[in-house]
């Protein structure tokens, strides 16, 4: 086994060279293609004095030259952040500084994101101009060799921020090693290995674990990428259709929406399509049973956090076959450990529970993070002796498999995007007509979640929906906004002053399910 992702992918060039590696809207190009070019940009990155463990932002949407400049990045030994691009401008610019980040890689659409701590910093376009930034072809040149780097296993490959619970942005560390790892502990749980030559779809963002991993490993199995810029539901299922896509790693939202945008979809054939992905949330039965009517292919769902690089459990396809056959309770769950990995369920005191017993989800085994940029106490508390402590809640049954009860973390997921409600809380709480606020996550029938205000008004008042959404977008990304608000005369508390947010949902979000409380 080599120590670094980055000889694996020069092995693909080496042994498959003229192999398809990847395209987009623009441009194609070749295993030895793609290695010549990723040297490229190691070589400038190094020319311009960032070296072995510096850190280099990426501000851009999915395309051959975004995931170029970060496999460059991985052969210099420099460390990518890719950023997600639908945060605020303040949002962006504190992972920025508190990555320390030497050089920005940035799309045009996203100036407006680039504030004072990036400004101070060298920037290259790869898509559009940006004011002050060199275009990527210019900046790269002439060709060059870059100098060698020594890589092993424990040497991070990217590091992703993820939000903590206080609404903070973590620096999640991820190895080459754990990148290896989770490539070959997903077929061995799934029995279904990706094969050279396979077409995957790469529609999730890059600066997600869903599109980034995702990516990484196709390249690991000598894959092409089929790379889409945006997630457009028709274009999703025209490119699986007409391009020979062989799979594809999806939320369950986007193959909904796609199924909902295209109502004679029956007329499109899928004859190469062998499996979908797809995680963040479970599938219903009934959007199951049509996706199996429409794409005629195996369904994988996989659970996990930044934290473990992607899965710590798998849901096999037979697990939905089985959901299908008399056993739908099967759906709720997330399927059982990977190859290579223990689960447990503990209670507050760490206490391993019994079968059935609902406690929060620890997960150990290679692919769980190295630990957080400088967050050594955040390090500590989330991983210890090696298990990952997941915030979340949840029980094994008896033959081992995951079922979620609910977030430690009160962690809502919409459309595969995470939002803590600590960090909504605190932005709505600035406004003069807030006297208190918690938010919780209702169902939805379009994202599967979305964030609810629950408010005690302000002596002048209530704060109407619109005024809300005004006051939060400075501060928080679109998708993080309450677009709904409950009024109550006060929140319920226990003795130490925590919002008792289980009380909250037990009499808000029936009605949102259509029932009565």
């Amino acid at each position: 086994m080599f120590d670094s992702f980055v000889e694996y992918l020069a092995f693909q060039a080496k042994m498959r060279p003229e192999a398809p590696f990847g395209n987009d809207a623009d441009s194609h190009l070749s295993y030895a293609e793609a290695r010549q070019k990723m040297g490229h940009v190691a070589a400038r990155l190094q020319a311009r004095g960032i070296t072995k463990g510096d850190r280099v932002a990426i501000l851009s949407k999915n395309s051959l030259d975004n995931f170029l400049v970060f496999l460059g990045c991985a052969r210099a030994g420099v460390v990518p952040v890719g950023i997600n691009y639908r945060l605020t401008a303040d949002e962006v610019g504190f992972i920025a500084e508190d990555a320390d980040v030497r050089m920005l890689f940035v799309d045009g659409e996203f100036a407006p994101l680039i504030g004072s701590y990036l400004a101070g910093v060298e920037q290259v376009s790869i898509v559009g101009d940006v004011d002050g930034a060199v275009p990527l072809n210019e900046w790269l040149g002439e060709p060059l060799t870059p100098d060698a780097v020594t890589l092993n296993g424990d040497d991070v490959l990217f590091q992703m921020y993820t939000s903590g619970t206080t609404g903070l942005p973590k620096g999640t560390l991820l190895t080459h090693r754990n990148l290896i790892c989770n490539s070959i502990q997903a077929p061995l749980t799934t029995g279904r290995a990706p094969r050279a030559g396979d077409r995957a779809l790469i529609i999730a963002p890059t600066f997600h674990a869903l599109g980034l991993v995702g990516a990484l490993m196709a390249v690991y199995y000598g894959c092409e990428l089929v790379l889409h810029r945006d997630y457009d539901p028709i274009g999703m299922i025209e490119t699986m259709a007409n391009e020979d896509i062989t799979y594809v790693s999806v939320v369950p939202v986007m193959l909904q929406f796609s199924l909902a945008c295209i109502p004679d979809i029956e007329k499109y054939e899928f004859p190469n399509l062998r499996w979908i992905n797809y995680g963040a949330s479970p599938i219903s039965v009934d959007l199951l049973k049509r996706c199996l009517e429409v794409f005629d292919c195996e369904f994988y769902q996989g659970y996990g956090q930044t934290e473990s690089t992607t899965a710590l459990t798998f849901l096999t396809n037979d697990d939905h076959m089985h959901a299908l056959q008399g056993k739908p309770e099967l759906l709720r769950s997330c399927g059982r450990a990977v190859f290579g990995t223990e689960l447990r369920i503990v209670d507050d005191k760490g206490n391993t529970l019994p079968t059935g017993e609902v406690g929060e989800i620890l997960g150990r085994g290679p692919q769980v993070m190295k630990g957080y940029w400088k967050r050594e106490e955040a390090t500590a508390k989330t991983v210890v002796d090696g298990w990952l402590h997941t915030g979340d809640a949840g029980y094994l049954d008896e033959d081992g498999y995951l079922f979620i009860k609910d977030r430690v973390k009160d962690l809502i997921i919409s459309g595969g995007e995470n939002i803590y409600p600590a960090e909504v809380e605190n932005v709505l709480m600035s406004h003069p007509k807030i006297a208190d606020a918690a938010v919780i996550g209702v169902p939805d029938e379009k994202w599967g979640e979305v964030p609810l205000a629950v408010l005690v008004a302000g002596e002048d008042g209530e704060i109407t929906v619109d005024e809300m959404v005004e006051h939060c977008r400075s501060s928080l990304a679109g998708f993080k906004t309450p677009k709904l608000i409950e009024y109550v005369a006060a929140l319920p508390r226990n003795p130490s002053g925590k919002i008792l947010k289980k009380e909250l949902r037990a009499s808000i979000v029936p009605k949102y399910q259509g029932e009565t409380a």
